[in-house]
């Protein structure tokens, strides 16, 4: 199969994240199985306009912004047309039925919807407007351009939100999965607790922070360390509000220093406003890490509360706070939920992955109604 992955960002983007690393992985196996894939995405200042990453294909057209206007003349210049397109949505989608007649699916990690406010709030009036515009597009015009072609998520309940709000079919769910080498588990001798993600306003890292600081004082919580990777538009902000010395901005990590993190740390966090599912949540549980996840789409599908972690309320720190307590102060809870959540994690694996997305792209080949 010759197969067509329009995404805004590619692997190696710096500002590379879940969506790419999900299409990467599972592309990358179709490759080994004999399958050619190819990527438009947009570029970024020095970067190679044409790439070929573990024999994936893949061009670069403008920016993040700009790839969307230039993605129908990247598509034309093609030399082979594809069997199949996948159109990444993430926000915005790239209105491939508008310049080709390929068959083709919408891919949605989750609706964007009330985030592209959420992320606008205290800012400028660019940015306001650029969420109005956002939002417009992808719950008024994404549905009525895209109403004869199907849908694939990520996780149940984006699914049944993307069914809910009328912007798509769904004919299939197709889970994130991951890759680490085996380590030694070593925790730490003070609590230790982790968030590892993009610094949004969004991803709830201010909750987190606020959370923390309330009970960092406590007995059980002496000499408590709040670890936070990641980076993004929102880190200095988080950083302003930070009050205390114990909690520790590591920006970026690699892969690796992720892991050795999941390995020595006691506790999971993510507090964020909506994920498509959470793929970290399941990382973490490979190393036996309990998780505490925000209430909402996406993270209560990858967190099972009572079971693999703890559910709480979005943005609500008193109860985030107490449910991080509880954990710091009861070992054996962290350690069955540690347990259920290694057993948890076996479930998922990029082989599988890939071969139920190559599934369901036969099906839109050969026009079953999978729906």
């Amino acid at each position: 199969m010759k197969i067509l992955i329009f995404n805004w960002r590619d692997i190696k983007n710096p500002k590379a994240g879940g969506s790419e690393q999900y299409f990467h992985e599972i592309a990358r196996r179709w490759v080994e199985n004999g399958h050619k894939v190819s990527w438009i995405s947009g570029g970024w200042k020095n970067c190679l306009k044409k790439e070929i990453i573990n024999g994936i294909h893949v061009k670069r057209t403008g920016n993040e912004l700009s790839l969307y206007l230039l993605s129908p003349l990247a598509y034309s210049k093609l030399k082979e047309k594809p069997d199949v397109i996948i159109d990444v949505e993430n926000g915005l989608p790239f209105f491939t039925p508008l310049f080709s007649k390929d068959r083709k699916i919408l891919h949605i990690h989750h609706i964007h919807k009330d985030v592209w406010f959420k992320e606008a709030e205290g800012k400028g009036l660019k940015e306001k407007i650029i969420a109005l515009l956002g939002f417009v597009i992808e719950t008024k015009f994404m549905p009525l351009v895209y109403k004869k072609i199907k849908v694939v998520s990520i996780s149940k309940s984006s699914a049944l939100e993307i069914e809910r709000e009328k912007v798509g079919k769904i004919i299939g769910i197709v889970n994130p999965a991951f890759s680490v080498e085996k380590g030694k588990i070593k925790r730490t001798k003070f609590p230790s607790i982790l968030l590892v993600n993009r610094i949004k306003k969004y991803k709830g890292i201010e909750t987190l922070i606020r959370a923390f600081q309330k009970i960092s004082e406590r007995k059980e919580m002496k000499n408590a360390i709040l670890y936070i990777a990641g980076t993004g538009d929102y880190l200095e902000i988080a950083k302003s509000i930070t009050r205390t010395d114990r909690i520790k901005f590591l920006g970026k990590v690699s892969d690796k220093e992720k892991y050795d993190l999941m390995r020595k740390c006691w506790i999971f966090i993510n507090p964020s406003f909506k994920e498509g599912w959470g793929i970290v949540n399941i990382e973490a549980n490979y190393f036996g890490l309990p998780v505490i996840g925000s209430n909402v789409l996406g993270i209560k599908d990858s967190v099972i509360n009572g079971k693999t972690g703890l559910l709480f309320e979005y943005g609500d720190e008193e109860d985030l706070a107490r449910k991080m307590l509880l954990l710091v102060k009861n070992k054996k809870m962290r350690e069955n939920f540690g347990k259920n959540g290694k057993k948890f994690s076996r479930n998922f694996s990029w082989e599988k992955s890939a071969e139920d997305y190559l599934k369901i792209l036969k099906g839109v080949i050969k026009n079953e109604n999978l729906g």
